[in-house]
């Protein structure tokens, strides 16, 4: 078969085109688009944020929960479902939250600067439960009088106005009830009543994910 030139030219374009939208095809097949435990916020998930997700959730509705795949509990069904569903880490030997069992605990290691241990950006599931480490991967040893101040801030939702996230604490083993919030931009303070080694923790509370620009812990020392 004999090709002239502007065949042979036509021919070699369609295949060059080809490779390209093969090659996006795969590019695109790759981008998630949805996540389903906490992950640190790259450029291979910041497009998730503020978006709506369609992950696991549990929500609270007339006097039952709700599991994302439509299953109801009542609050006494929920908390023997969870009583023994503590999931295998090193910090948390016990939870005091009513009715609370997280699906998976991821720890964030803070960077110390001037004093500040500054906690990486993450972006977060209904349910997860999110704590802050030292920057060797231990808590803080806090005595009674002890100070500490955690600043936070959620990156806008385009889904909802007010999305709610529980910070709290975790003492010698034991997670602590949390304290809600449901601004934009924030401070969890807390005055040490016990000496103890501690971390801290942020939940997130809302059916959507939340993410959270990097935050700032300071603690004062009761000298």
């Amino acid at each position: 078969m004999i090709f002239n030139s502007n065949n042979s030219k036509k021919i070699r374009k369609s295949f060059f085109i080809s490779i390209i939208v093969v090659g996006l095809s795969t590019i695109t097949a790759c981008i998630p688009k949805e996540i389903k435990q906490t992950e640190l916020i790259t450029d291979y998930n910041r497009h998730l944020i503020g978006k709506e997700t369609s992950g696991d959730y549990m929500i609270y509705r007339n006097g039952v929960y709700i599991d994302s795949n439509g299953v109801e509990y009542s609050p006494e069904e929920l908390k023997n479902r969870t009583r023994n569903g503590l999931p295998e880490n090193r910090i948390i030997t016990k939870i005091m939250e009513e009715n609370y069992m997280p699906p998976s605990i991821f720890e964030l290691e803070t960077k110390e600067k001037n004093g500040v241990y500054i906690s990486p950006e993450i972006i977060t599931v209904n349910g997860s439960l999110n704590v802050l480490t030292d920057t060797n991967g231990s808590g803080w040893e806090l005595k009674a009088g002890d100070s500490v101040e955690y600043v936070f801030e959620k990156y806008k939702s385009e889904v909802v106005e007010n999305q709610i996230i529980l910070i709290g604490y975790v003492k010698d083993g034991v997670l602590y009830p949390s304290h809600k919030f449901d601004q934009l931009k924030g401070n969890y303070n807390l005055t040490v009543e016990e000496t103890g080694q501690y971390y801290f923790y942020i939940i997130n509370a809302s059916s959507d994910t939340i993410a959270l620009k990097e935050g700032a812990l300071r603690l004062t020392k009761n000298n």
